[in-house]
């Protein structure tokens, strides 16, 4: 009760919080106050653009959802990206451009039907944010490694496999040597995790559980970290 607030942008920089991800889209980013946590805290962002997952910046309805065959929707989430990338590019706590939220799986989106049609648009996206802003590298958030053959073939301008990945309390398995073998290209997680609840399980067993998952999850990201 008597402690005092320190708020969370410092909780972030205590617990060692260096970077976060962050989507221009739908709500509006507030600019003043990535600022403040960059310039106080030097903690960045990766900003994303969902590229259609959940029909966001396509157009398209919920469902079928977005196609990526589909030449206007193809170009309203063109618009969208380039309109964030010029939008933010200038700001100085932006680290790298994200593309998708793991699209491979579907959701209000084809891409798990055409996979091809989406790597080849998520490349041509690449491309055409690097006319304009060559200074910042450009990643791909997939899911797990769902597609990853394609991906490799398709995304020559995408500098980054990222990819979300909910494996176990033994880290990614195999994961880094597959991105390796089929892209070339550096690999990061996006999102890993597990519930706070354990069927079967008390709250003290479960939440036992949950940080043995984080700290395996974690001792292999950074056994493959490239440094």
């Amino acid at each position: 009760i008597n402690e005092p607030s320190m708020g969370d942008f410092r909780l972030m920089k205590e617990m060692g919080v260096n970077t976060i991800r962050l989507y221009h889209q739908p709500l509006k980013v507030n600019k003043e106050l990535f600022r403040d946590l960059y310039n106080r805290f030097g903690i960045r962002v990766i900003m994303g653009d969902f590229l259609g997952k959940y029909a966001i910046g396509s157009g398209a309805s919920w469902y079928p959802g977005t196609d990526y065959n589909n030449d206007a929707h193809k170009k309203n989430m063109m618009e969208s990206v380039m309109s964030m990338v010029s939008e933010f590019k200038d700001e100085p706590y932006i680290l790298f451009w994200l593309l998708g939220n793991e699209n491979v799986y579907g959701f209000a989106c084809n891409a798990n039907k055409e996979p091809e049609a989406f790597f080849k648009f998520a490349n041509e996206v690449a491309r055409q944010i690097k006319t304009i802003d060559p200074e910042h590298p450009v990643a791909i958030c997939s899911g797990d490694i769902l597609f990853l053959d394609k991906f490799g073939k398709n995304c020559p301008d995408v500098d980054i496999f990222g990819t979300n990945a909910y494996r176990g309390n033994y880290g990614f398995g195999y994961l880094w040597r597959q991105a390796k073998q089929e892209t070339g290209k550096p690999a990061f997680i996006t999102e890993f995790g597990c519930s706070a609840y354990a069927q079967g399980k008390t709250p003290d067993e479960a939440e036992k559980l949950q940080a043995e998952y984080h700290r395996g999850s974690w001792d292999d990201i950074e056994y493959n970290m490239a440094f």
